[in-house]
């Protein structure tokens, strides 16, 4: 081969380097909102998997793991794990919530401040990464998103993983007044057959007809409530959220409008988080949402409280 030959031959390379690379580049140099091709109203609370991939040491954001286990085994490179107990507190009525110190000492131990990017994710689409996502909110962090399909999406696309562990340095984070609200068991009796409440049950069908106790004493449901099952906003098998105009289907066919006030309750707050950010990603107003956290747990383990059964 000529000199010149190899010359162009080392140039088309580079240039097919770069051009192998281009559209991850380009990806990457958009915001986290512009990558779900989305028409949801809040997309900045989605986040997709090729955008994390390129931009999992981004200056000031955080990725959490909130999966009960295998962090250890592996995980997405540069996450640290929180475990999911100790954003509720089961022995705290009426709320259930950790106190703001409490809360405030959690989120700088992992290295979270109030000007921190927060990615969740876990291996079930969402059921544990919402509830971060609703108590940062609560407590007034709102930059916080949820990875679109999770865990599972993610070793699906086999995307970098890796058994490290990420040490970030602690930061300072304050607690402050928030968006969405938590209810109170005395809040949802007062909701049961309001007109100006939409009451959410996120539990199973068993669940409501009283036929998975779960551990609890007394089955069923709160009456006036309606039943939107977490799992039926995910695509079954990527286990990531469902369209826009599918989950605007839904909700609206549940009676749900966007200026409705919305409390929802599932066994610990949990499937609750997930239909909350749901609704925030279509647009609702984030003030009238509430969270339940006493749940079907409190709930269904006192005796004053009126349930409803099947038949």
């Amino acid at each position: 081969m000529t000199g010149g030959a190899a010359a162009r031959d080392s140039r088309y390379n580079a240039c097919m380097r770069v051009f192998r690379w281009l559209p991850i580049l380009l990806l990457a140099a958009l915001p986290a909102s512009a990558q779900t091709s989305s028409t949801f109203a809040r997309p900045e609370l989605l986040v997709d998997p090729a955008w994390l991939e390129v931009n999992l040491f981004a200056p000031d954001t955080r990725v959490v793991d909130l999966r009960p286990r295998g962090f250890d085994e592996g995980h997405i490179p540069n996450a640290v794990w929180l475990d999911n107990n100790d954003i509720r507190n089961p022995k705290a009525p009426p709320t259930f919530l950790p106190t703001p110190q409490e809360f405030a000492t959690l989120m700088g131990r992992l290295g979270i401040s109030n000007t921190t990017r927060v990615i969740a994710y876990d291996e079930r689409g969402g059921l544990y990464a919402a509830r971060l996502w609703w108590i940062l909110n609560h407590y007034g962090h709102s930059n916080v998103a949820l990875l679109d399909g999770g865990w599972a999406k993610w070793t699906a696309d086999k995307r970098v993983t890796t058994t490290a562990a990420s040490r970030p340095a602690a930061a300072t984070f304050t607690v402050k007044a928030g968006t969405i609200g938590v209810a109170t068991a005395d809040d949802v009796k007062a909701a049961i057959n309001n007109r100006a409440v939409r009451l959410i049950d996120a539990r199973t069908q068993n669940e409501i007809d009283g036929k998975d106790l779960r551990g609890i004493k007394r089955g069923g449901f709160i009456e006036s409530s309606i039943p939107v099952y977490w799992e039926d906003l995910l695509d079954a098998t990527a286990r990531t959220v469902k369209p826009a105009a599918e989950l605007e289907r839904i909700w609206r066919g549940k009676g749900v409008a966007k200026n409705d006030a919305v409390i929802v309750y599932c066994q610990i707050g949990m499937r609750a988080s997930y239909d909350l950010w749901t609704l925030a990603l279509l647009g609702h107003d984030l003030s009238k949402l509430r969270n339940y956290y006493g749940a079907w747990e409190e709930w269904g383990n006192l005796d004053d409280t009126p349930i409803k059964n099947r038949g």
